[in-house]
Parts: C-alpha cells; sequence; structure tokens
C-alpha cells in the first residue's frame, strides 16, 4: 500500500484550505501582471513562469510529501518514482525559461507535460478518486477536483496558443 492511500485527509477540502489556495492563485496573478502588460502573449508568458516557480516551490518543501500523492494520480509517476522526485524541478525549469524568455520550443514541453498530466488527473476523477492533489505539495490540503484537472488544461491551452499565435 502506498504512503498516499494512508493519508490525513482531515483538514483536506476545507474552506480555509480553498481560500489559501485562491490567495496563492491571486498572488501568480499579480506578480504576472507586475512583471508585463495584462491581456498579452507576455502576459501568459510571465503568468506560466510564475505559476511553475510558485507550484515549485510549494512541492519542493516537503518533496516526500509531494511525490506520496503525485504517484497516486499521474500517469509517468506511477511507473516511475524519479521522474515524481524530479517533476518539481522540470516545473521549476520551465518557470525560470518562462520568466527569462526562453525559445519558443518550451511550449511544445509544457504542453506534453501539462496534456500528460491532465489525462492522469481525468482518469482519477473519473473513477472518483479521494486522492490528495499534490499541485501545491502538502502545504495546502485539497482533494483531487476539477479544479486540478483545469489546471493542467490551461496551461497546456496557453502553451498551445503561444505556439500557434
Amino acid at each position: 500500500m502506498h504512503d498516499h492511500e494512508n493519508m490525513d485527509h482531515s483538514q483536506e477540502g476545507t474552506p480555509k484550505e480553498y481560500a489559501k489556495f485562491a490567495l496563492v492563485i491571486i498572488a501568480i496573478l499579480l506578480l504576472s501582471w507586475g512583471y508585463t502588460s495584462f491581456g498579452s502573449v507576455n502576459f501568459m508568458t510571465a503568468f506560466m513562469g510564475v505559476f511553475f516557480v510558485v507550484f515549485a516551490i510549494f512541492k519542493l518543501l516537503d518533496l516526500r510529501g509531494f511525490v506520496s500523492s503525485y504517484i497516486g494520480y499521474d500517469l509517468i509517476a506511477k511507473r516511475s518514482t524519479a521522474y515524481a522526485y524530479l517533476y518539481p524541478f522540470i516545473e521549476l525549469g520551465l518557470g525560470i525559461a518562462y520568466l527569462s524568455n526562453a525559445p519558443a520550443g518550451i511550449n511544445w514541453v509544457t504542453l506534453v507535460i501539462m496534456l500528460i498530466g491532465a489525462l492522469g488527473v481525468g482518469r482519477q476523477l473519473l473513477r472518483g478518486s479521494k486522492i490528495k492533489c499534490a499541485c501545491l505539495g502538502t502545504y495546502i490540503k485539497l482533494p483531487l477536483t476539477t479544479v486540478s484537472l483545469t489546471e493542467d488544461l490551461l496551461m497546456a491551452a496557453m502553451a498551445l496558443y503561444i505556439i500557434i499565435k
């Protein structure tokens, strides 16, 4: 039995946890807006950069806890714990790349990773699994929901939009 199956779910999904999540998203939006102009591809790039950096930092605060949750629903992490341990560093790299005007190829990497993530989340949602979302590591305790799926799909959509723009 994996650790993620034995996790304490007592605080999971409380209004306090959703409020913390909302504050993180608002902070990301404000930081992104301060970084560039709103409503442009530059804003999307800044948002993606700040998003990935912030989410990676939360995951790295408790890497083992993140991995324990992440292997419960990510298609690659289920098969490779090494990938689960590397994932926050991949996100950090993507974030830094977006914030430093990386080559356009980074959007393809983001698109693929986010679509794979969305498939894993969608699969668990269809099964009705009661797994904790690992999107912000163990700091914010939320269940895996359509919010998690929306995050992955939104990041994939922004990457695709930048590719075809």
